[in-house]
Protein backbone atom coordinates (compact mmCIF):
# COMPACT_ATOMS: atom_id res chain seq x y z
CA UNK A 1 0.00 0.00 0.00
CA UNK A 2 1.39 3.37 -1.06
CA UNK A 3 1.22 6.13 1.55
CA UNK A 4 2.11 9.79 1.90
CA UNK A 5 2.90 11.76 5.03
CA UNK A 6 0.04 14.07 6.01
CA UNK A 7 0.52 16.88 8.53
CA UNK A 8 -2.48 17.43 10.84
CA UNK A 9 -2.71 20.51 13.06
CA UNK A 10 -4.95 19.94 16.10
CA UNK A 11 -6.54 22.56 18.33
CA UNK A 12 -9.55 22.82 20.63
CA UNK A 13 -11.11 25.05 23.29
CA UNK A 14 -9.97 28.33 21.80
CA UNK A 15 -12.86 30.20 23.50
CA UNK A 16 -12.75 33.23 21.17
CA UNK A 17 -8.95 33.23 20.91
CA UNK A 18 -7.43 33.33 17.40
CA UNK A 19 -3.87 32.01 17.75
CA UNK A 20 -1.39 31.77 14.93
CA UNK A 21 -1.44 28.23 13.57
CA UNK A 22 1.41 26.10 12.18
CA UNK A 23 1.21 25.10 8.53
CA UNK A 24 -0.19 21.72 7.59
CA UNK A 25 -2.50 19.74 5.33
CA UNK A 26 -5.48 19.31 7.69
CA UNK A 27 -6.70 21.53 10.52
CA UNK A 28 -8.91 19.93 13.18
CA UNK A 29 -10.74 22.02 15.79
CA UNK A 30 -12.39 19.84 18.47
CA UNK A 31 -14.92 22.32 19.85
CA UNK A 32 -15.56 25.20 22.24
CA UNK A 33 -14.96 27.72 19.51
CA UNK A 34 -16.57 30.39 21.70
CA UNK A 35 -17.53 31.25 25.28
CA UNK A 36 -21.30 31.38 24.83
CA UNK A 37 -21.97 30.73 21.16
CA UNK A 38 -23.11 34.19 20.08
CA UNK A 39 -23.21 35.05 16.40
CA UNK A 40 -20.46 37.67 16.84
CA UNK A 41 -18.21 35.15 18.63
CA UNK A 42 -18.75 32.53 15.95
CA UNK A 43 -18.15 35.06 13.19
CA UNK A 44 -14.82 36.03 14.72
CA UNK A 45 -13.76 32.39 14.83
CA UNK A 46 -14.93 31.57 11.29
CA UNK A 47 -13.12 34.64 9.93
CA UNK A 48 -9.94 33.47 11.66
CA UNK A 49 -10.23 29.93 10.30
CA UNK A 50 -11.15 31.17 6.85
CA UNK A 51 -7.85 33.04 6.58
CA UNK A 52 -5.78 29.90 7.12
CA UNK A 53 -4.45 27.94 4.14
CA UNK A 54 -5.05 24.29 5.05
CA UNK A 55 -6.29 21.90 2.37
CA UNK A 56 -9.08 20.77 4.71
CA UNK A 57 -10.41 22.41 7.90
CA UNK A 58 -12.59 20.24 10.12
CA UNK A 59 -14.54 21.68 13.05
CA UNK A 60 -17.01 20.42 15.64
CA UNK A 61 -18.77 22.42 18.34
CA UNK A 62 -18.46 21.98 22.09
CA UNK A 63 -20.58 22.51 25.18
CA UNK A 64 -19.92 26.28 25.19
CA UNK A 65 -21.15 26.75 21.61
CA UNK A 66 -24.70 26.75 22.93
CA UNK A 67 -26.58 28.30 20.00
CA UNK A 68 -25.58 25.40 17.75
CA UNK A 69 -27.48 22.92 19.92
CA UNK A 70 -30.94 24.00 18.76
CA UNK A 71 -33.17 22.05 21.21
CA UNK A 72 -30.95 23.10 24.12
CA UNK A 73 -30.96 26.74 23.08
CA UNK A 74 -34.72 26.79 22.56
CA UNK A 75 -35.17 25.80 26.19
CA UNK A 76 -32.26 27.43 27.99
CA UNK A 77 -30.98 30.19 25.73
CA UNK A 78 -32.59 32.90 27.85
CA UNK A 79 -30.42 31.92 30.81
CA UNK A 80 -27.39 32.97 28.78
CA UNK A 81 -28.72 35.60 26.37
CA UNK A 82 -31.72 37.07 28.16
CA UNK A 83 -31.12 40.57 26.78
CA UNK A 84 -30.67 39.50 23.15
CA UNK A 85 -31.62 36.03 21.98
CA UNK A 86 -29.63 34.68 19.06
CA UNK A 87 -30.92 32.86 15.98
CA UNK A 88 -29.52 29.29 16.13
CA UNK A 89 -30.16 28.65 12.44
CA UNK A 90 -28.20 31.76 11.55
CA UNK A 91 -25.32 30.64 13.77
CA UNK A 92 -25.21 27.18 12.20
CA UNK A 93 -25.42 28.70 8.70
CA UNK A 94 -22.35 30.75 9.59
CA UNK A 95 -20.40 27.57 10.34
CA UNK A 96 -21.44 26.22 6.95
CA UNK A 97 -20.82 29.43 5.01
CA UNK A 98 -17.11 28.91 4.32
CA UNK A 99 -16.55 26.24 1.66
CA UNK A 100 -13.08 25.52 3.05
CA UNK A 101 -14.54 24.37 6.38
CA UNK A 102 -16.05 20.93 6.99
CA UNK A 103 -18.52 21.31 9.87
CA UNK A 104 -19.42 17.98 11.48
CA UNK A 105 -22.41 17.55 13.80
CA UNK A 106 -22.23 13.91 14.90
CA UNK A 107 -21.63 12.69 11.37
CA UNK A 108 -19.03 11.27 9.04
CA UNK A 109 -17.80 12.82 5.81
CA UNK A 110 -15.13 11.81 3.36
CA UNK A 111 -12.50 14.45 2.59
CA UNK A 112 -9.85 14.52 -0.12
CA UNK A 113 -6.23 15.57 0.27
CA UNK A 114 -4.40 16.17 -3.03
CA UNK A 115 -0.66 15.52 -3.08
CA UNK A 116 1.99 17.14 -5.26
CA UNK A 117 2.65 13.96 -7.26
CA UNK A 118 -0.95 13.85 -8.51
CA UNK A 119 -2.12 11.26 -6.00
CA UNK A 120 -4.76 11.86 -3.36
CA UNK A 121 -5.79 10.57 0.06
CA UNK A 122 -9.47 9.94 0.73
CA UNK A 123 -10.09 10.07 4.48
CA UNK A 124 -13.27 9.33 6.43
CA UNK A 125 -13.57 11.74 9.34
CA UNK A 126 -16.26 11.45 12.00
CA UNK A 127 -16.94 14.49 14.20
CA UNK A 128 -19.22 15.03 17.18
CA UNK A 129 -19.83 17.92 19.63
CA UNK A 130 -21.16 15.80 22.50
CA UNK A 131 -19.74 15.43 26.02
CA UNK A 132 -21.12 13.90 29.24
CA UNK A 133 -23.76 16.22 30.72
CA UNK A 134 -22.51 18.33 33.60
CA UNK A 135 -24.34 21.48 34.52
CA UNK A 136 -26.36 23.64 32.18
CA UNK A 137 -24.38 23.37 28.94
CA UNK A 138 -25.03 22.31 25.37
CA UNK A 139 -24.56 18.94 23.67
CA UNK A 140 -24.73 17.01 26.94
CA UNK A 141 -25.73 13.35 27.16
CA UNK A 142 -26.59 11.11 30.09
CA UNK A 143 -24.86 7.78 30.87
CA UNK A 144 -27.82 5.75 29.65
CA UNK A 145 -27.58 7.35 26.19
CA UNK A 146 -23.80 7.01 25.74
CA UNK A 147 -23.83 3.52 24.23
CA UNK A 148 -26.26 4.37 21.44
CA UNK A 149 -24.59 7.71 20.81
CA UNK A 150 -21.05 6.44 20.27
CA UNK A 151 -22.03 3.18 18.58
CA UNK A 152 -22.98 5.38 15.61
CA UNK A 153 -19.30 5.98 14.77
CA UNK A 154 -18.67 3.94 11.58
CA UNK A 155 -16.02 1.26 11.95
CA UNK A 156 -14.12 2.44 8.87
CA UNK A 157 -13.50 5.95 10.23
CA UNK A 158 -9.90 7.04 9.70
CA UNK A 159 -10.10 10.01 12.09
CA UNK A 160 -12.52 10.59 14.98
CA UNK A 161 -13.04 14.09 16.40
CA UNK A 162 -15.06 14.49 19.60
CA UNK A 163 -15.24 17.34 22.06
CA UNK A 164 -15.07 14.96 25.01
CA UNK A 165 -12.08 12.74 25.71
CA UNK A 166 -12.46 9.01 26.23
CA UNK A 167 -12.14 7.58 29.73
CA UNK A 168 -8.54 7.36 30.98
CA UNK A 169 -7.11 8.91 27.81
CA UNK A 170 -6.16 12.58 28.14
CA UNK A 171 -9.12 13.20 30.44
CA UNK A 172 -7.52 13.82 33.85
CA UNK A 173 -9.18 16.76 35.58
CA UNK A 174 -7.82 18.37 38.75
CA UNK A 175 -11.26 18.51 40.37
CA UNK A 176 -12.98 15.41 38.95
CA UNK A 177 -10.24 12.91 38.18
CA UNK A 178 -10.70 10.86 35.02
CA UNK A 179 -13.68 12.64 33.51
CA UNK A 180 -13.84 11.14 30.01
CA UNK A 181 -16.47 8.77 28.64
CA UNK A 182 -16.05 5.02 29.10
CA UNK A 183 -18.49 4.19 26.29
CA UNK A 184 -16.40 6.32 23.93
CA UNK A 185 -13.26 4.43 25.00
CA UNK A 186 -15.01 1.14 24.25
CA UNK A 187 -16.05 2.44 20.84
CA UNK A 188 -12.49 3.52 20.07
CA UNK A 189 -11.42 -0.06 20.86
CA UNK A 190 -13.87 -1.25 18.21
CA UNK A 191 -13.11 1.41 15.57
CA UNK A 192 -9.38 1.81 16.28
CA UNK A 193 -8.95 4.90 14.06
CA UNK A 194 -5.56 6.28 13.23
CA UNK A 195 -6.29 9.50 15.10
CA UNK A 196 -8.70 10.68 17.80
CA UNK A 197 -8.74 14.41 18.53
CA UNK A 198 -10.55 15.86 21.56
CA UNK A 199 -10.42 18.71 24.07
CA UNK A 200 -12.86 19.81 26.81
CA UNK A 201 -10.54 18.99 29.75
CA UNK A 202 -8.01 21.79 29.50
CA UNK A 203 -5.40 20.36 31.86
CA UNK A 204 -5.31 17.00 30.05
CA UNK A 205 -3.56 18.54 27.02
CA UNK A 206 -1.07 16.28 25.30
CA UNK A 207 -0.58 13.28 23.02
CA UNK A 208 -0.56 9.54 23.50
CA UNK A 209 -0.70 6.43 21.35
CA UNK A 210 -2.74 3.59 22.80
CA UNK A 211 -2.03 0.02 21.74
CA UNK A 212 -5.23 -1.98 21.63
CA UNK A 213 -5.29 -5.65 22.68
CA UNK A 214 -7.56 -7.53 20.31
CA UNK A 215 -5.97 -10.93 20.96
CA UNK A 216 -7.86 -12.06 24.06
CA UNK A 217 -11.20 -13.76 23.27
CA UNK A 218 -12.59 -13.37 26.80
CA UNK A 219 -11.66 -9.83 27.90
CA UNK A 220 -13.63 -6.80 26.74
CA UNK A 221 -11.99 -3.62 25.45
CA UNK A 222 -8.49 -4.51 26.62
CA UNK A 223 -5.40 -2.33 26.09
CA UNK A 224 -1.75 -3.35 25.92
CA UNK A 225 0.01 -0.08 26.60
CA UNK A 226 0.33 3.66 26.05
CA UNK A 227 3.09 5.88 24.66
CA UNK A 228 2.87 9.51 25.81
CA UNK A 229 4.22 12.83 24.58
CA UNK A 230 4.11 16.22 26.31
CA UNK A 231 5.28 19.56 24.95
CA UNK A 232 9.09 19.44 25.47
CA UNK A 233 9.31 23.24 25.61
CA UNK A 234 6.02 24.59 26.94
CA UNK A 235 7.45 28.02 27.71
CA UNK A 236 9.17 28.42 24.35
CA UNK A 237 7.96 29.06 20.82
CA UNK A 238 9.12 25.76 19.34
CA UNK A 239 6.33 23.87 17.60
CA UNK A 240 4.89 20.85 19.46
CA UNK A 241 5.18 18.12 16.82
CA UNK A 242 4.77 14.36 17.13
CA UNK A 243 6.01 12.41 14.11
CA UNK A 244 4.24 9.07 13.81
CA UNK A 245 5.02 8.58 10.11
CA UNK A 246 7.30 5.88 8.72
CA UNK A 247 10.03 8.51 8.55
CA UNK A 248 10.20 8.38 12.35
CA UNK A 249 10.76 4.59 12.21
CA UNK A 250 10.77 3.64 15.91
CA UNK A 251 7.76 5.83 16.77
CA UNK A 252 5.71 5.16 13.62
CA UNK A 253 2.04 4.48 14.33
CA UNK A 254 1.05 0.85 13.88
CA UNK A 255 -2.24 1.26 12.06
CA UNK A 256 -2.68 0.34 8.41
CA UNK A 257 -6.31 1.48 8.33
CA UNK A 258 -7.59 -1.94 7.26
CA UNK A 259 -11.37 -1.88 7.06
CA UNK A 260 -12.36 -5.52 6.58
CA UNK A 261 -15.70 -5.91 4.82
CA UNK A 262 -16.22 -2.40 3.46
CA UNK A 263 -19.65 -3.18 2.07
CA UNK A 264 -21.03 -4.20 5.45
CA UNK A 265 -19.43 -1.17 7.09
CA UNK A 266 -21.06 1.23 4.62
CA UNK A 267 -24.42 -0.46 5.11
CA UNK A 268 -23.95 -0.23 8.86
CA UNK A 269 -23.12 3.48 8.65
CA UNK A 270 -26.22 4.17 6.58
CA UNK A 271 -28.41 2.23 8.99
CA UNK A 272 -27.12 4.52 11.75
CA UNK A 273 -28.10 7.62 9.83
CA UNK A 274 -24.53 8.68 9.06
CA UNK A 275 -23.62 10.43 5.82
CA UNK A 276 -21.08 8.41 3.90
CA UNK A 277 -19.44 10.11 0.99
CA UNK A 278 -11.55 31.38 28.77
CA UNK A 279 -14.86 30.46 29.42
CA UNK A 280 -17.51 30.18 32.11
CA UNK A 281 -16.85 27.07 34.18
CA UNK A 282 -18.96 24.00 33.40
CA UNK A 283 -21.99 23.84 35.62
CA UNK A 284 -22.46 27.58 36.17
CA UNK A 285 -24.48 30.24 34.41
CA UNK A 286 -23.43 33.90 34.55
CA UNK A 287 -25.12 35.59 37.51
CA UNK A 288 -25.53 38.74 35.40
CA UNK A 289 -28.24 36.89 33.53
CA UNK A 290 -30.25 36.54 36.70
CA UNK A 291 -29.69 32.82 37.22
CA UNK A 292 -27.48 31.52 39.99
CA UNK A 293 -28.44 27.87 40.20
CA UNK A 294 -27.19 24.69 38.62
CA UNK A 295 -29.47 22.37 36.69
CA UNK A 296 -28.74 18.96 35.21
CA UNK A 297 -28.48 19.15 31.42
CA UNK A 298 -29.88 15.74 30.55
CA UNK A 299 -31.27 15.53 27.00
CA UNK A 300 -34.41 13.60 26.11
CA UNK A 301 -34.06 10.01 24.85
CA UNK A 302 -32.44 10.11 21.40
CA UNK A 303 -34.60 9.50 18.37
CA UNK A 304 -32.54 7.85 15.59
CA UNK A 305 -30.73 9.16 13.67
CA UNK A 306 -29.10 10.89 16.60
CA UNK A 307 -29.18 13.84 17.30
CA UNK A 308 -32.44 14.82 15.55
CA UNK A 309 -34.90 16.07 18.16
CA UNK A 310 -38.32 17.53 17.44
CA UNK A 311 -38.09 19.74 20.52
CA UNK A 312 -36.24 19.97 23.80
CA UNK A 313 -37.80 18.53 26.91
CA UNK A 314 -37.13 19.42 30.53
CA UNK A 315 -34.16 17.41 31.82
CA UNK A 316 -34.87 14.55 34.18
CA UNK A 317 -32.51 13.07 36.80
CA UNK A 318 -30.26 10.37 35.43
CA UNK A 319 -30.61 6.89 36.90
CA UNK A 320 -27.25 5.78 35.56
CA UNK A 321 -28.92 2.67 34.15
CA UNK A 322 -28.41 1.53 30.58
CA UNK A 323 -31.54 1.49 28.46
CA UNK A 324 -32.64 -1.57 26.51
CA UNK A 325 -30.43 -0.58 23.57
CA UNK A 326 -28.29 -3.72 23.37
CA UNK A 327 -25.53 -5.12 21.19
CA UNK A 328 -24.87 -8.77 20.39
CA UNK A 329 -23.68 -10.90 23.30
CA UNK A 330 -20.24 -11.25 21.70
CA UNK A 331 -19.75 -7.48 21.50
CA UNK A 332 -16.39 -6.33 22.78
CA UNK A 333 -14.61 -9.71 22.78
CA UNK A 334 -11.22 -9.97 21.13
CA UNK A 335 -9.47 -12.89 19.55
CA UNK A 336 -9.19 -13.86 15.87
CA UNK A 337 -11.96 -12.65 13.64
CA UNK A 338 -12.83 -16.25 12.88
CA UNK A 339 -13.30 -17.05 16.57
CA UNK A 340 -16.93 -17.78 17.30
CA UNK A 341 -17.00 -15.58 20.41
CA UNK A 342 -15.11 -12.59 19.02
CA UNK A 343 -16.63 -9.29 18.01
CA UNK A 344 -16.25 -10.25 14.37
CA UNK A 345 -17.56 -6.95 13.02
CA UNK A 346 -14.78 -5.09 14.86
CA UNK A 347 -11.99 -7.67 14.43
CA UNK A 348 -12.30 -9.67 11.20
CA UNK A 349 -10.06 -8.26 8.46
CA UNK A 350 -9.15 -5.26 10.64
CA UNK A 351 -6.26 -6.71 12.66
CA UNK A 352 -3.91 -4.12 11.17
CA UNK A 353 -5.56 -1.40 13.25
CA UNK A 354 -3.29 -1.83 16.26
CA UNK A 355 -2.74 1.69 17.60
CA UNK A 356 -4.62 4.98 17.82
CA UNK A 357 -2.99 8.36 18.36
CA UNK A 358 -5.08 10.33 20.88
CA UNK A 359 -4.67 14.12 21.06
CA UNK A 360 -6.18 16.46 23.64
CA UNK A 361 -5.58 19.74 21.84
CA UNK A 362 -7.10 22.18 24.37
CA UNK A 363 -5.59 25.57 23.59
CA UNK A 364 -6.92 27.18 26.78
CA UNK A 365 -4.69 25.93 29.60
CA UNK A 366 -6.62 27.45 32.52
CA UNK A 367 -10.23 27.31 33.68
CA UNK A 368 -12.70 30.01 34.58
CA UNK A 369 -12.40 32.29 36.54
CA UNK A 370 -8.69 32.32 35.53
CA UNK A 371 -7.64 33.80 38.89
CA UNK A 372 -3.98 34.04 37.90
CA UNK A 373 -4.78 35.12 34.35
CA UNK A 374 -5.43 33.13 31.21
CA UNK A 375 -2.72 30.77 30.02
CA UNK A 376 -2.52 28.90 26.75
CA UNK A 377 -1.12 25.73 25.25
CA UNK A 378 0.24 25.39 21.72
CA UNK A 379 -1.53 23.84 18.73
CA UNK A 380 -0.38 20.23 18.33
CA UNK A 381 1.05 18.95 15.05
CA UNK A 382 0.76 15.25 14.17
CA UNK A 383 2.51 13.66 11.18
CA UNK A 384 0.82 10.47 9.97
CA UNK A 385 1.08 8.23 6.93
CA UNK A 386 -2.15 8.04 4.94
CA UNK A 387 -2.92 5.76 1.96
CA UNK A 388 -3.02 7.33 -1.48
CA UNK A 389 -4.90 6.66 -4.69
CA UNK A 390 -3.83 7.55 -8.21
CA UNK A 391 -6.37 8.92 -10.69
CA UNK A 392 -6.18 7.51 -14.22
CA UNK A 393 -3.91 10.31 -15.41
CA UNK A 394 -1.38 9.85 -12.63
CA UNK A 395 1.01 7.06 -11.73
CA UNK A 396 3.10 6.21 -8.64
CA UNK A 397 6.47 7.90 -8.33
Amino acid sequence: MTTRRVRIVCISDTHNQTPKLPTGDILIHAGDLTNQGTFSELKKTINWLGQTSFKVKVIVCGNHDITCDIPFYQQYGAYFHNKRMEDPQQCIALLQSDSSIVYLNHELKQVRIDHEDGSCSLLKIFGSPYSPARGLWAFGYSPEHALELWHQIPLDSDIVVTHTPAKFHRDECATRGASGCERLRETLWRVRPRLHVCGHVHEAYGVEAVTWDISCPYVKFKEKGIRRWNDPGPEGKKQFTVDLSARAQSTALRNDGSAGNLVSNVQLARSRGVEVDGAVEDGQVPEANGYEGILPAIPPPPRPPFPSFEKAERPIPSTGAITDYKLPATHGLGGPGSHGRSDQEAISGREGRVETCIVNAAYMATNWPHKAGKKFHKPIVIDLDMPVEYPDHASPV
